[in-house]
């Protein structure tokens, strides 16, 4: 037992459930999110006892859940409410499988805290990468609302995780009465009515407008468009169809090139020379494709921003290939 305090929550609750002649259940429960950065939910049985956990990853899932459980077996101890199942359970502090030393899933529990308190899901920016290839630093900002809190790791699941931990402190250091107003709440009601009817006026002739739609001939030529580019063949853009779109050193900007010159596509770059409301650079690329495609990135710098655009133009094309 002096060996538990070491173990992942998985572990512990494995070794101390096996001595008792029984083994927890896992149950993968639910997925959601955006497709790259997807978020799931275990749900963990021992007996009568059931717990549910979040993560990134299904094994940061399957920890959490782990861990809600035996906080549950272990407070149903203190409180005299157990059985042969989950007697004598020690009072063992459950660390983090990751190095860390921040105990739990602080990302999914921040993420429980702001659906529970109806706010915006918390959003993760990517400050700095610096270092050699085989000590990279990377600082990552957690942002909710007008609130901005930066973690730093070895890793950017671990700087993410120090993030979320400390918008986690701040909201718990915070008074619930005084949460909304510290996270950006704090307009009066003739503030919130007055940018309603601004934005009301500069949308009330949206409802006279008759929009065209496409013609039948537009839509066959749309059709052919789309059936063209899923039957095209070339080299670069087979690459593209194996290529993972999320490797940050590469060059997104001269793949797109190669592909456009092999595809005959014409590509245009558009800076935007207003900063987005995070302060970033932005960028608009429009693809010469049927109909026109426009695609959009952000970045600290006029590069940065272009290779955003340039790579969620690449994930364009790659849907685009498999429709």
């Amino acid at each position: 037992m002096k060996e538990l305090p070491s173990k992942t929550p998985v572990s512990v609750l494995q070794e101390l459930l096996s001595r008792r002649g029984t083994t927890p259940t896992y149950e993968l429960v639910q997925i959601e999110g955006a497709i790259h950065e997807p978020t799931f939910r275990y749900r963990v049985t021992v007996a009568d006892v059931v717990a549910l956990g979040t993560g990134r990853s299904k094994k940061e899932a399957k920890h959490a859940a782990a861990k809600a459980v035996l906080d549950k077996l272990i407070g149903g101890q203190n409180e005299g409410m157990v059985n042969n199942t989950t007697a004598n359970i020690p009072d063992v502090q459950i660390v983090s499988p990751y190095d860390d030393k921040i105990p739990g899933n602080p990302i999914g529990t921040l993420q429980e805290q702001c659906m529970s308190r109806r706010w915006p899901p918390p959003i993760y920016e990517m400050e700095s990468e610096e270092g050699l290839p085989h000590e990279r630093q990377f600082t990552i900002a957690c942002i909710i609302l007008n609130h901005k809190e930066i973690g730093c790791g070895k890793s950017k699941k671990l700087a993410k995780r120090q993030a979320a931990h400390k918008m986690l402190d701040k909201l718990e250091d915070s008074s619930m009465e005084h949460n909304n107003a510290r996270m950006g709440y704090n307009e009066d009601e003739d503030e919130i009515s007055q940018r309603v009817s601004n934005v009301a006026s500069r949308f009330a002739g949206l409802k006279d407008n008759k929009f065209s739609t496409m013609t039948a001939m537009l839509n066959v030529k749309v059709s052919q468009f789309h059936k063209n580019i899923k039957c095209s063949t070339g080299p670069k853009l087979d690459e593209l169809k194996n290529q993972p779109l999320n490797q940050p050193d590469f060059n997104y900007v001269k793949f797109l090139q190669e592909i456009a010159a092999e595809q005959e596509i014409e590509v245009s770059y558009i800076d935007i020379e207003e900063k987005s409301m995070t302060g970033k650079m932005q960028c608009l690329i429009q693809l010469s494709t049927l109909p026109v495609a426009v695609c959009y990135g952000a970045g600290h710098t006029s590069k940065e921003a272009q290779s955003a655009a340039a790579q969620n133009t690449l994930e364009y094309l790659k849907i685009l290939t498999k429709l």
